[in-house]
């Protein structure tokens, strides 16, 4: 440990990283294993000795799955079990709990299966540095660029268009990257800046934290913050940079709309504030902009007084024996998708969603059926009641003869026991996971017959791990935050009632035929959810990768001024990832290098 310590130390003293590359003199392709400059044995070795010991020559997790010497199923029988859990995937270094790609897929052989494909690293970084502090961190960036090597970043794994994946790459795997978190009651600027609005308190989380770490220290201070729905997404990384959606967005705005206070490792080696008065326009395109335009390191987010009223409305609808077509069951969940809009209004937050004829059972033991979990903060049961009854004895009267619907409220007297109480577990994740989304307005669901054939052809993928979710991320809280000067978020989103986001999983077994269908077949849904709902935009986290008009639907407007970042900060794209600001200006292949156009 203090020789850890001393190595951070000595590196940090040494202070910037050396002057900014011209972008003429950078090479058009990254170097990968095999190219002749590719970093010799001894040189790697080097870099370990500068990290403390903590380079990692990365391989594929499941390997001992597969035939060869290093078969072991004892370990792929361990793998295999622990493969949907969260904190496995987080622990290892090319972990991800809900990938774009699977190259090496674990095999289940106490269930019959046998391998379907060869094992391959792929996609997944060739070396990843375990960095637990700055030195490691800028020796890593600092390596990369000396060296022509792509350089990609990794916090918890939660990277659903594959953003920290790279043929040949170096990692910075920042899992471990950990200092303190710390509780403000009024938020002070670190360099004194007084131009924020905000008048409340802050959480500094100074490190790669998940929310379940924040949120014990939030707990602790009778505050809460606005976190993702999952307690292991990261708290500073990419959910907050790409809009950050949550339990409590409706309440209090978007996850981008949290953040005070950043601080950046930018490609120079400089580490930075950005904030209301300095750097404001890195501030401003890290508030919505996504990721890449340097490392994150720490973070001031809001910290919102406790609140002694919350009311849940859990709501189910599943077919009865006279569905048999589900016609039924489509015709209600279109009732409610144009009733989100009033139900947003009257201050509803949360999640719904819906399967038709889904492999396994979704509700009890039916494979078809809608499901929600909505929330008012700050309401009691009395008015949120007001605003959802009528909804619900509407369905009844309607459809009650044929369908089974149940509905129920639950009360909470502090964020933290709702939270723990409805939102705050890690689900079984870790297959193969393709989204599509669209933010839709009011005026888009007015049409019922429009509705319905949206909602039918969605829906219809009989056999398939298809899934449709309604994010409730609209109303007057969002809008307002969208009118502060330092909001890059898309702004489609702040007119928006909800966001409808239709999720695919393929299975790990799927073959390369079967995942090229499935990613086709989501390029069209793309392309459908565009058409019903033309110029708003897509939520860039859980979107199509493969869109061709992803800078208008994942940025909006805003486009051009965090291009302006991105060429100020990291003029060279050192830290390029795929759909991120200046992405266009790149070719990427899964088994070759990554090349300037």
């Amino acid at each position: 440990m203090k020789f850890v310590s001393l190595a951070c130390f000595s590196l940090l003293a040494s202070g910037v990283l050396g002057s900014r590359n011209d972008k003429a003199s950078t090479p058009q392709c990254k170097t990968v294993p095999g190219d002749a400059k590719w970093p010799s044995e001894s040189t790697w070795e080097s870099l370990n000795d500068q990290v403390g010991g903590r380079l990692i020559k990365t391989s594929p997790i499941a390997e001992t799955c597969y035939p060869g010497s290093g078969q072991d199923l004892a370990d792929c029988d361990y793998i295999s079990r622990e493969w949907p859990v969260e904190d496995f995937q987080t622990s290892q270094a090319i972990g991800r709990v809900l990938p774009y790609n699977v190259t090496c897929p674990p095999v289940d052989y106490n269930a019959g299966e046998r391998p379907t494909a060869s094992c391959i690293l792929g996609i997944n970084p060739v070396y990843a540095v375990n960095a637990t502090c700055q030195a490691d961190i800028k020796a890593t960036l600092e390596f990369a660029q000396k060296h022509n090597v792509r350089l990609v970043t990794t916090g918890t794994g939660h990277d659903l268009l594959g953003r920290s994946d790279g043929y040949g790459s170096l990692q910075v795997w920042l899992r471990y990257y950990r200092n303190k978190i710390t509780y403000q009651e009024k938020y002070a600027a670190s360099n004194g800046c007084n131009s924020s609005t905000w008048e409340g308190g802050a959480m500094h989380v100074d490190g790669v934290y998940q929310w379940r770490d924040v949120a014990k220290v939030a707990r602790k201070n009778n505050v809460w913050v606005a976190t993702g729905g999952t307690p292991s997404v990261g708290a500073i990384g990419g959910w907050s940079q790409g809009g950050g959606h949550g339990p409590a967005t409706n309440a209090v705005g978007w996850g981008v709309d949290q953040i005070l206070e950043a601080e950046v490792l930018l490609a120079d080696g400089r580490i930075v504030t950005a904030n209301a008065c300095e750097n404001s326009d890195l501030y401003r395109s890290l508030r919505g902009g996504g990721p890449g335009y340097g490392i994150v390191l720490s973070m001031f987010v809001k910290a919102h007084a406790n609140v002694n009223n919350i009311t849940a409305h859990r709501l189910t609808i599943v077919p009865g024996a006279l569905d048999t077509n589900k016609s039924e069951t489509i015709d209600a969940i279109t009732d409610l998708v144009q009733q989100v809009p009033g139900l947003v209004d009257g201050g509803l937050g949360g999640y719904a969603s819906w399967w038709k004829d889904f492999p396994t059972a979704v509700i009890g033991n039916s494979t078809s059926g809608y499901s929600h979990g909505i929330y008012a903060i700050g309401q009691n049961e009395t008015a949120t009641r007001a605003t959802i009854e009528s909804v619900v004895e509407s369905l009844r009267q309607k459809h009650n003869s044929s369908l089974q619907i149940n509905s129920t409220y639950v009360t909470y007297s502090d964020y933290w026991t709702f939270y723990y109480g409805e939102m705050g577990l890690d689900a079984p994740e870790s297959n193969t996971t393709i989204m599509t989304s669209r933010a839709i307005n009011r005026d888009h669901v007015s049409n019922t017959t429009a509705v319905r054939d949206l909602v039918d052809t969605l829906t219809d993928a009989p056999g398939q791990y298809n899934s449709q979710v309604l994010i409730f991320v609209g109303g007057r809280q969002v809008a307002q935050q969208g009118t502060d000067p330092f909001a890059g978020y898309h702004p489609a989103w702040r007119k928006a009632s909800f966001g409808w986001v239709n999720v695919r999983v393929v299975p790990l077994s799927a073959t390369q035929a079967e995942r090229h269908a499935t990613d086709e077949d989501m390029l069209s849904r793309t392309a459908l959810m565009e058409r019903f709902a033309p110029g708003t935009g897509a939520y860039m986290n859980e979107a199509d990768r493969q869109d061709p008009n992803y800078i208008q639907n994942f940025y909006g407007d805003n486009y051009v001024s965090h291009l302006a970042t991105k060429n100020k900060y990291d003029p060279n794209n050192v830290f390029y990832c795929a759909t991120c600001v200046g992405s266009e200006n790149f070719i990427e292949k899964p088994d070759g290098p990554l090349c300037m156009i």
